[in-house]
């Protein structure tokens, strides 16, 4: 074709009706819902959204708070990296190395630490520096007890911005279904006058997201805290202004990027129309709306930890994309407690490469625009909005705290979420699937912090117990047959195996009962697992089982594959132990199996 004829070439313009019929044929039979999915939030999500699917509202004015002010200026972040050291002195030097690699902001730690004299030199040495203070550790009220004295002695303290404070009701009330706030709040009021450009009253929804809420439970609970503050420091005499000035809201993202970018932009949305009802000015809510993201604790795995890089660069991605004054990076390795200058420069680095080499300080709203996207956010604040409403009229927060009703409903998504893991309807590398029967879980202390993957980091350290007294917990695969024909379910139960630590060996391909039986010879392990085809077990799994049972009568076979259920019946009244099959619950399999070892040892 000339050029001049490739010029004039056109396409018709796409439309949903010829992606749709596309679609079926390459489904081969199948309808197109069968490509929707459903979400942990109610929301079922299409494989495709169009400009039909935008929300009929004026998404920059919903979501982008003084977009007028800033299209002209940088939206630089501040990177909130938590710095944590034993003492003063090297809180301060880590600090201020850190801020020579890019951290603009004073975010620290106190936990252990002495509120003395090493703390006032911590704060005089680093006030030059003129950096938003970040602290919002669970009962960190010494900590800005301590600052607003100074502050009463020293003026130039008083200038100090940022967001100190925690959140009584989701730290406290949430775990132990209620707590007293009279003293909070008078603490909170004596701060504030002291320290009047510092964030002190804290919402903070991690403790709800770490036990395993979803994204429409996070905003509900926010919006529902929010105004439980707003009727708590009215009573005080604060007026609407003065206490949407002290509010901060903190949030985890996890790793639904989608979702969890959607829910920020939403939380923007919905508290801008909480603050207009309390009567402060449409023009003056975009001010008050003050925000911090950290990455998700909760998806977090002690095994194959480096993999936890990977989760915290889409999650802070997708902080970054949806528009936020602070944001904390966890390290890769910071769930065994103990962090190292590499994990912590890594972590800051993820920022760094955001904003500087993706330039993502330069773009307002860089989602903005995206059908899914604007319709996700939509869906999830309408969804969230929906469940603050059934909340205020059932008593509110604290009521609902105090009955169970909040920790019930978060421990029913958890249990869904362990469900899914457990049976690998969901995937966390390294963890649940291609797991490292090497990777060691020593030097990584258990932690009071709930995360997904501590049944199988449970499962991991009953194997490293079971390898220290001398057992290595390791496994025969009888593969029946060609390689053809048993590798793929061989390889499945390897990977199976290894979510518990087990070893496995794959046999040569047994084609006589011969083959099996020098295989039991060579390795001597209690434990096989037979694969080929099922056409292949009527006659194979009788056979093994009586081979095995002469062998050694402590042996145990399992079968690969989900089996007829009165063929079943029938081989395990033969001696079969059972079988290993897709979605089974890998949890309550693997930890029968370890006991295989355990018994072994004794």
């Amino acid at each position: 074709m000339k050029l001049s004829e490739m010029k004039n070439q056109s396409f018709d313009p796409p439309n949903l009706q010829a992606w749709q019929v596309a679609a079926k044929k390459a489904l081969k039979g199948r309808s197109v819902e069968s490509l929707h999915t459903g979400t942990y939030e109610g929301i079922e999500l299409k494989p495709l959204f169009t400009q039909e699917d935008l929300p009929a509202n004026d998404r920059v004015e919903s979501y982008i708070p003084g977009v007028n002010k800033k299209v002209s200026s940088v939206q630089e972040w501040k990177i909130a990296q938590v710095i944590k050291r034993g003492t003063w002195d090297e809180l301060t030097h880590a600090l201020q190395a850190a801020i020579s690699r890019g951290q603009n902001c004073l975010s620290f730690s106190v936990e252990d630490m002495q509120m003395d004299e090493g703390f006032d030199n911590f704060i005089h040495g680093t006030a030059g520096e003129n950096l938003p203070l970040f602290n919002i550790e669970k009962n960190n009220a010494v900590l800005a007890d301590r600052l607003s004295s100074l502050a009463d002695s020293d003026e130039s303290l008083k200038g100090s911005h940022g967001v100190i404070g925690y959140d009584p009701i989701s730290e406290i009330a949430f775990k132990q279904g209620d707590c007293q706030l009279d003293e909070w709040t008078e603490k909170t009021v004596a701060v504030s006058s002291s320290l009047p450009h510092i964030k002190t009253i804290i919402i903070n929804t991690t403790p709800y997201h770490n036990q395993g809420a979803n994204a429409v439970q996070e905003l509900a609970y926010a919006f529902s805290t929010g105004v439980l503050y707003f009727d708590i420091f009215q009573e005080k005499g604060w007026s609407p202004e003065e206490i949407a000035g002290k509010i901060h809201v903190h949030f985890s993202a996890g790793s639904h990027f989608f979702m969890e970018l959607s829910k920020i932009r939403a939380f923007k949305k919905v508290w801008k129309d909480i603050l207009t009802s309390y009567g402060i000015d449409k023009e003056l809510c975009e001010r008050f709306i003050s925000i911090s993201v950290e990455t998700s604790q909760f998806n977090k795995s002690a095994l194959d930890r480096h993999v936890n890089l990977l989760r915290t660069g889409g999650e802070a991605f997708s902080a970054v994309l949806s528009g936020v004054d602070f944001l904390v990076v966890h390290p890769f390795d910071s769930v065994s407690g103990e962090t190292t200058p590499l994990s912590e420069r890594a972590a800051r680095n993820i920022q760094l490469i955001l904003g500087e080499e993706a330039h993502l300080n330069k773009v307002i709203d860089p989602a903005g625009g995206s059908y899914y996207v604007e319709w996700l956010t939509e869906e999830v604040g309408r969804k969230a909005w929906s469940e603050f409403l059934r909340i205020d009229s059932e008593g509110g927060m604290a009521d609902l705290l105090k009955k169970g009703d909040i920790q019930e409903s978060v421990n029913k998504v958890l249990e869904k979420r362990l469900a899914d893991l457990s049976t690998r309807s969901q995937s966390m590398i390294g963890t649940n699937i291609y797991a490292n029967p090497e990777d060691s879980l020593i030097g990584v202390e258990p932690s009071d912090d709930y995360r997904l993957s501590l049944p199988f980091e449970k499962l991991r350290r009953r194997a490293e117990e079971i390898r220290r007294s001398g057992e290595k917990p390791a496994a025969g695969i009888i593969g029946l047959g060609e390689l053809k024909s048993h590798k793929p379910r061989a390889d499945f139960v390897s990977g199976f195996l290894s979510t518990g630590g087990i070893h496995s060996h794959l046999s040569r391909p047994c084609f006589t009962k011969e083959d099996v039986l020098a295989f039991m010879e060579e390795t001597n392990y209690p434990y096989y697992v037979v694969c080929g085809r099922d056409e292949e077990y009527d006659s194979w799994l009788p056979l093994i089982v009586e081979t095995a049972g002469k062998y050694h009568s402590q042996i145990k076979v399992d079968a690969a594959g989900k089996l007829n259920e009165e063929k079943m019946a029938a081989w395990t009244q033969l001696g079969l132990n059972g079988c290993i099959h897709r979605n089974q619950n890998m949890l309550e399999k693997l930890n029968d199996l370890l006991t295989i070892w355990e018994e072994e040892k004794k």
